[in-house]
């Protein structure tokens, strides 16, 4: 794929079906894939992916996508995180059936991610811990990491209130009018991804952080229509190496990269590669 596609220009001449086009994109993204590629410096291959497909992604099928991600998470998420208790992951269930309510989606805002903490553990023996904000150190041995001093966390979360309000309110506006904001989409992404690594380096509760702040960066994907994102237990140790550069070194190149191949794999197993399975069931049905 010529990493030179204007992804706009093609869908205005409407030289190419885009479903087709879809499918072309993901053949060489499968085949860098299966060559162990897929971290490489190329972004233009997801990104073109990804712009290609939000502007055809229409909201029926987007929340068909929504739904068949949620079960998918969970299972993955458990095994990231070796969460093996029933209330713990009974907590995320509820974190995203809160998640995919769209009536609250005009109301959430830096501290949507207390909430979900708080549902995360809403089934726990002690549902109280949920949503309460650490007063004590923390360290994370073997990262490196220096998380914010706990007595500081209330003036960081404030201070982080107006910029995702902005960030907020530019995902609502890709949603509402994608081909114009074609071109905007990986910015928001990219700025996404940074306010994550801002909130796992300050760290705001004693337990639950990556659950909380993964489910708040899915939030922000989908109130702009971008499919959100599970990693797999054997992504765990890859996924802790880029974070680690973001948050230790302050290089987030490649977390952001890390997140555009995520997204690529949720259209693909959420969604392309189902309609390719009813595709060729319907054929072994047509010729029988």
């Amino acid at each position: 794929m010529d990493k030179n596609y204007d992804i706009l220009s093609i869908l205005e001449s409407k030289q190419i079906d885009l479903d087709m086009f879809i499918m072309l994109i993901f053949e060489n993204y499968q085949k860098r894939k299966k060559e162990g590629n897929l971290y490489s410096k190329d972004n233009y291959i997801p990104q073109n992916i990804i712009k290609a497909y939000y502007s055809e992604i229409d909201n029926p099928r987007f929340d068909s996508l929504v739904n068949k991600f949620k079960n998918n998470y969970i299972k993955n998420e458990n095994e990231i995180e070796n969460v093996h208790e029933k209330c713990e992951r009974e907590g995320l269930e509820v974190a995203y059936d809160y998640i995919h309510n769209e009536k609250r989606m005009n109301n959430i805002n830096i501290y949507t991610v207390l909430r979900l903490h708080q549902l995360i553990y809403s089934k726990a023996p002690h549902p109280e811990f949920g949503g309460k904000l650490r007063n004590q150190p923390i360290f994370l041995p073997n990262s490196g990491v220096e998380t914010e001093d706990w007595s500081f966390i209330p003036q960081k979360l404030n201070e982080l209130y107006l910029p995702t309000q902005d960030l907020i309110k530019r995902g609502l506006q890709l949603k509402n009018d994608k081909i114009s904001n074609i071109d905007n989409i990986i910015e928001y992404i990219d700025e996404c991804v940074e306010l994550k690594c801002k909130l796992i380096k300050m760290h705001p509760f004693l337990d639950g952080n990556g659950r909380s702040i993964r489910a708040f960066t899915n939030l922000l994907f989908i109130i702009a229509d971008i499919p959100p994102i599970y990693i797999k237990a054997r992504e765990r140790e890859e996924y802790g190496k880029v974070m680690n550069m973001a948050i230790v070194d302050g290089d987030l190149t490649q977390i952001k990269r890390f997140y555009y191949y995520k997204i690529c794999d949720s259209i693909y197993e959420l969604d392309i590669k189902p309609k390719l399975s009813q595709e060729v069931d319907e054929s072994v049905r047509k010729k029988s």
